[in-house]
């Protein structure tokens, strides 16, 4: 346990200095292209990715501190007050006492459909986001199954990480097409010869691929990231209920009504389940999904109960 903790405070460290690094890459061969093409001289390029280091220094401040704010703001959720619902807050309140961490707050998305995610920088400042549906279409045990897997993604730190990569994969994802709609829709490029040569074309090539590259890198780190730390969660949470069949009947349910019509790309990796829905997937969509197959999920669970309590 303390194990994964550190590892996931060491990659958010990872994952934000090589944001900074890469967005620095991408300014310089920015600044590179317009040389190239507008002979705009050398120096437009170290200022390029001076800027880029700025803008990427204020992304990664700004994800630490206001990602959670973010996230809430684009999925819609609101505040779900004690008086609203006691069922729920009590049950949040014994298992958070249950997993050793401070309560977090807890707030509703306006949906039919189930799902929920937690969010937040630490156990102290954390958030768990349940939809309506889900609220109203499981059982106490269910939502008890569900509630201990978020809360195992709070004392992991999986919320921190996870919450900085919906900022970091958005703003990467916003440069890029910035660039590569200058890139096709620009100006002319230059017809003297004297101010690039081989080496500058080449970098130049090397750039502009990275850039092309840049949304399957984001979507690669998400799914490096999301994959493992279900399964570890679903394992987790199970310990902190003592009733894995809880959790198990949960995403049976939940994965035959999962689909968010606030879902998007930069935050589906944060919820339990996947929120486009899983119905008439092919073998790509499931290779690129932020998470894993929910039926590999149940099958654990349901060897963690030994059969006891398990619903069909």
């Amino acid at each position: 346990m303390y194990e994964h903790i550190a590892k996931n405070r060491f990659k958010t460290v990872l994952l934000i200095v090589g944001f900074l690094i890469f967005i620095s890459l991408i300014g310089y061969f920015v600044g590179l292209y317009f040389d190239y093409r507008y002979g705009l001289g050398g120096g437009y390029s170290i200022m390029l990715m001076i800027f880029g280091l700025f803008i990427a220094g204020i992304t990664s401040f700004a994800s630490y501190f206001y990602s959670d704010k973010i996230v809430l703001q684009l999925t819609g959720a609101r505040p779900l007050s004690h008086q609203e619902n006691p069922r729920v807050y009590y049950m949040v309140e014994g298992l958070s006492i249950a997993a050793g961490i401070p309560m977090p707050k807890i707030y509703v998305i306006e949906d039919r459909a189930m799902n929920a995610f937690a969010t937040g920088r630490n156990p102290e400042n954390a958030v768990i986001v349940f939809t309506r549906g889900l609220l109203e279409k499981l059982n106490d045990e269910e939502l008890k199954g569900v509630i201990g897997h978020e809360l195992s993604h709070i004392k992991n730190y999986d919320i921190l990480l996870g919450t900085i990569i919906v900022v970091l994969v958005g703003m990467l994802s916003i440069i890029s097409n910035i660039i590569l709609r200058s890139f096709f829709f620009g100006g002319r490029r230059r017809s003297d010869r004297n101010g690039g040569g081989i080496l500058s074309l080449i970098l130049l090539v090397v750039g502009i691929i990275l850039i092309l590259l840049s949304p399957l890198i984001a979507t690669i780190i998400r799914l490096a990231i999301s994959r493992s730390r279900e399964f570890l969660a679903d394992s987790n949470g199970a310990l902190i209920t003592r009733y894995p069949a809880g959790l198990a009947n949960a995403l049976r349910k939940i994965s035959s009504d999962s689909k968010l019509r606030v879902a998007n790309d930069a935050t589906a990796h944060l919820f339990i389940s996947n929120p486009f829905g899983t119905r008439a997937r092919s073998f790509l969509s499931n290779l690129f999904s932020t998470h894993p197959p929910v039926e590999e999920r149940i099958r654990r669970l349901e060897e963690m109960a030994l059969g006891v309590g398990i619903k069909n």
